[in-house]
């Protein structure tokens, strides 16, 4: 039979409320009893009923993680890694995290995860692009939020964002020192803010080394990436009499899209063309070439963005906060020498 709070309290020798406080960090208690108390919990093996605690801390317990269904991908599992992110952090914290999806078809607060219909969470963490409506209608609930890699437009809520335009600046840096040019940008989702940094990065770079941005390699649509835009928009560049050398890609998805286009193609990687991804998810060590790539580190997203929810659940953190999450270039087999062009006039 499981032990309660008062074998807890017995073999302590102390009273109930006592080992409640304990429990819920709450009020004085003398470190002694603390410890006697701290011994007779792990003696009898006693796990605190959550419901019981949620009486009288008058909270849940619980995270709510919402991300856009569209993100739960085999060719693009970078949210899962966020998830995990959340969920190791959350561990320390004593949090449980609840795991839901949504559509782009959100219409209204009918439509909210149940956690927060029924008033289950503590706090809510938003990963990745949703649907306006749906930020407004948590926001509505009055709990706090965390948004993690999107910043929805310049509302005035906490976010833990990657550092997007120095990755891609890295990116296009390291094909411009391999000898390339002929730069291009390929890339989806033009509502999410991630890919007007990014491209912002791509151009810095070029200006940098006084090179303009050529339009006719850049191919960009409002589509979500995956890898069957990446395939698309290749054929697009592939088909303009001059062609680019070297691709910076949105994303890996767009990069691995890119990849199994060319490989139709017969055009040889690097040799006549070299790719650079964004995100560096596992996949990219096992395409063919292995993908060079900017390495988002995924979990740091995820647990900075609990440990951001809990201090706002606790009081401790200001209602607008912004963290950049630091990135770094891995360089493997998809990039090569490029052919330097003449600047001749």
């Amino acid at each position: 039979m499981a032990a309660t709070i008062r074998d807890v309290a017995q073999r302590a020798k102390v009273a109930p409320s006592t080992v409640s406080a304990v429990l819920n960090n709450k009020g004085y208690v003398h470190h002694d009893t603390r410890a006697r108390i701290e011994q007779a919990i792990r003696d009898l093996k006693y796990i605190p009923r959550r419901s019981a605690r949620s009486l009288t801390t008058r909270t849940s317990g619980n995270i709510g993680f919402i991300v856009n269904e569209n993100h739960f991908t085999r060719a693009e599992p970078f949210y899962t890694k966020v998830f995990l992110g959340t969920e190791f952090q959350a561990r320390r914290h004593d949090f449980y995290v609840l795991l839901t999806s949504v559509s782009d078809s959100y219409a209204s607060y009918r439509d909210m995860p149940r956690f927060l219909l029924e008033r289950n969470v503590d706090g809510v963490i938003i990963a990745g692009s949703v649907p306006a409506r749906l930020i407004q209608d948590v926001v509505d609930q009055e709990v706090p939020v965390v948004l993690v890699d999107f910043a929805n437009g310049g509302r005035s809520l906490p976010r833990v964002l990657i550092d997007n335009r120095h990755g891609a600046y890295l990116a296009t840096r390291h094909l411009l020192e391999r000898g390339h040019e002929r730069i291009g940008f390929i890339g989806g989702n033009k509502p999410h803010p991630s890919r007007m940094e990014r491209f912002e990065g791509f151009r810095d770079a070029l200006l940098e080394s006084g090179l303009p941005v050529n339009e006719d390699w850049v191919a960009l649509s409002d589509t979500r990436s995956s890898v069957e835009l990446g395939e698309e928009l290749f054929h697009a560049l592939w088909d303009k009499p001059e062609k680019p050398g070297a691709l910076v890609c949105f994303n890996d998805a767009i990069a691995m899209g890119v990849l199994h286009a060319a490989h139709a193609m017969n055009v040889k990687i690097p040799t006549e063309l070299s790719i650079v991804g964004f995100d560096d998810v596992d996949a990219c060590a096992h395409t063919s070439p292995p993908l060079s790539t900017v390495r988002v580190q995924k979990e740091e997203l995820g647990m900075v963005a609990m440990r951001t929810l809990h201090d706002l659940i606790a009081g401790r953190e200001k209602a607008m906060v912004s963290t950049r999450i630091g990135v770094e270039l891995v360089i493997r087999q998809s990039t090569g020498p490029g052919q330097v062009l003449s600047r001749e006039a």
